[in-house]
């Protein structure tokens, strides 16, 4: 008698994984995405995905070019570097921000530098490595739950220290001018800060990774929970259609360029 086959580890496009974007309210798309194969030798092709989101600094000269720049000089720098994959995640990043220094420094000197954020995930049906700069969020729904895993580089969660100890109100916090200032980007200079945690965090069937760019905060958390609790039968594909479409019902007057890559855990 045959034996069923095992299901394939590999990841099926839209179904496993996906992604889309929204311009919002602003004259360019700022925010460049990537998914690449990164299947190591004797892996099954698409077994283990590599997610790139950059986010360009609108303030800045070329910020669509620059997340263009910055994600494909990553995610060639990563294929192309031997090595642990935690190894060739770091290497990348540097890559990519010196990528951003060499072409500012072709500018004029008069022109801001160009920047962005960078948000890579590398993720198998068992686990998720990372590496981020910038406020591009990483979550993970599982059970029922929305956490955000990486670090915030925006001044955001200095604001809301101070809220805690009493220093300003909530509402002075969350209209603050500088809320979304970075303290950290791709500018070709040393980064200040990276989120790029030592082990891998381990997944199990039924999790879904979500890489964003900020826009995706017109959305609350528990907004974004509850609809991944309704969306989490559902194909990767639908799940980001439904994210987007959630933020246009809002039509926040300023609403910012968001992208919202999605990677199911069957």
């Amino acid at each position: 008698m045959t034996q069923p086959s095992e299901p394939s580890p590999a990841f099926v496009q839209e179904q496993d994984f996906s992604a889309r974007q929204y311009r919002g309210k602003r004259e360019n798309q700022e925010d460049y995405y990537a998914f690449a194969d990164a299947a190591e030798n004797g892996e099954h092709s698409l077994e283990r995905l590599l997610l790139v989101v950059g986010d360009g600094l609108g303030a800045h000269t070329g910020g669509s070019v620059a997340s263009y720049i910055a994600v494909n000089a990553f995610v060639r720098a990563f294929h192309e570097h031997p090595g642990s994959q935690s190894f060739r995640l770091r290497t990348a990043l540097d890559t990519a921000n010196e990528t951003i220094g060499m072409i500012t420094a072709r500018m004029p000197s008069i022109a801001p530098p160009m920047g962005t954020t960078m948000l890579a995930a590398l993720v198998s049906r068992s686990q998720l490595e990372w590496i981020s700069v910038g406020d591009s969020p990483l979550f993970l729904h599982r059970e029922g739950r929305l956490l955000r895993l990486n670090e915030d580089h925006s001044l955001t969660p200095i604001l809301e220290e101070r809220v805690k100890q009493g220093l300003m109100t909530e509402e002075e916090a969350a209209h603050h001018p500088e809320r979304h200032t970075l303290q950290s980007a791709l500018l070709g200079m040393p980064m200040a800060l990276i989120d790029f945690p030592k082990d891998p965090l381990p997944l199990q069937p039924g999790d879904i990774v979500i890489a964003a760019s900020d826009g995706i905060f017109t959305l609350d958390h528990k907004a974004l929970e509850e609809l991944l609790n309704f969306g989490r039968h559902t194909t990767a594909d639908k799940i980001a259609d439904a994210i987007l479409f959630a933020i246009r019902r809002i039509n926040y007057e300023r609403q910012d360029n968001t992208t919202v890559g999605v990677v199911k855990i069957g």
